[in-house]
């Protein structure tokens, strides 16, 4: 029974898929493939939050949904668009006469769908291995292994994608998606080397608020400080509550008859904020954990 279950699930996870990136003469199936696919990961993320209840990733839940909720944005921007735009629903232009597409599709739900367990086992697993390495090696009677050269090759290749990434956000390029792409692979980066600074600084004993406050105080100095090479930063398109309010604005300028400002075309997109607020939050908690060091050693003294 539990089988047959499992398979319907799966074949009913296929057929919504489809209809959302092939799309549909009606929006009604649209709809209830959405629906489909939001029930399926709420059923799908309950054994996952129950298996990690007994690991450390389970002392990090905090971290695990902002992983994953990064992920879900971050995936749903380079989500193809097929033909037409895409119509989740809701989405439109108040002064322009609504559209009705031949095909309804909406291809950005599937990939903020994997994005979501892709941003949260990226954090378990991330979690659940530096846990491991920091605890063997910390241990004083550890027995010499013969060490391998995968995760030597495996650092240099991330590290070499690092320095792409970040030489794409400052050169820029000419697509969002290369940006996005770019962009995605950083905060990846960024969440794997978080993770072994978080259980440091939990073994340290320093103040949890303090270490937060200081990062996010070095991330927004760090982003206010980031400079602009031939142009303004644009880091992400505008959410749908931007855009709406921006549509407002543009009718009411024109029911006024005052012309809205055309926004200029950008030829090259880049993002030279982002690197700097990874920076700027590593420094501010590394910072004050060295600081809190220091004094705790000054006072043992």
């Amino acid at each position: 029974m539990r089988r047959a279950v499992v398979t319907l699930a799966i074949l009913l996870l296929i057929l919504a898929v489809r209809t959302l990136v092939v799309g549909y003469t009606s929006y009604t199936p649209l709809v209830f493939a959405q629906l489909y696919l939001l029930l399926f990961t709420i059923v799908a993320t309950i054994p996952v939050f129950v298996r990690i209840a007994d690991s450390p990733a389970g002392d990090h839940v905090i971290l695990l949904l902002v992983s994953g909720a990064i992920a879900i944005v971050m995936f749903a921007f380079v989500a193809p668009q097929i033909g037409e735009p895409n119509y989740c629903g809701g989405r439109y232009l108040l002064w322009q006469n609504v559209r009705v597409p031949t095909l309804y599709r909406c291809t950005p739900v599937p990939f903020a769908v994997f994005g979501w367990f892709a941003g949260l086992w990226t954090a378990i697993w991330s979690i659940e291995w530096w846990t491991g390495k920091l605890d063997v090696d910390s241990a004083s009677n550890r027995v010499p292994v013969r060490r391998s050269f995968l995760p030597t090759v495996v650092a240099v290749v991330a590290v070499a994608l690092l320095v792409a990434a970040t030489a794409t956000m400052f050169i820029g390029t000419r697509t969002l998606r290369q940006l996005i792409l770019a962009e995605i692979f950083l905060l990846l980066f960024t969440l794997f080397m978080a993770v072994p600074t978080l259980i440091r600084g939990e073994k340290s004993g320093a103040d949890q608020f303090v270490l937060y406050s200081a990062a996010l105080v070095g991330a927004v100095l760090a982003w206010n400080l980031a400079p602009e090479v031939g142009g303004p930063n644009f880091c992400l398109p505008l959410p749908r509550s931007w855009q709406a309010m921006r549509d407002i604005l543009n009718d009411v300028s024109r029911s006024v008859g005052v012309v809205p400002p055309t926004p200029p075309r950008l030829s090259t997109f880049r993002c030279t904020t982002l690197p700097f607020a990874v920076a700027g939050g590593f420094a501010g908690w590394w910072i004050v954990l060295w600081l809190t060091r220091r004094r705790k050693s000054v006072m043992l003294q």
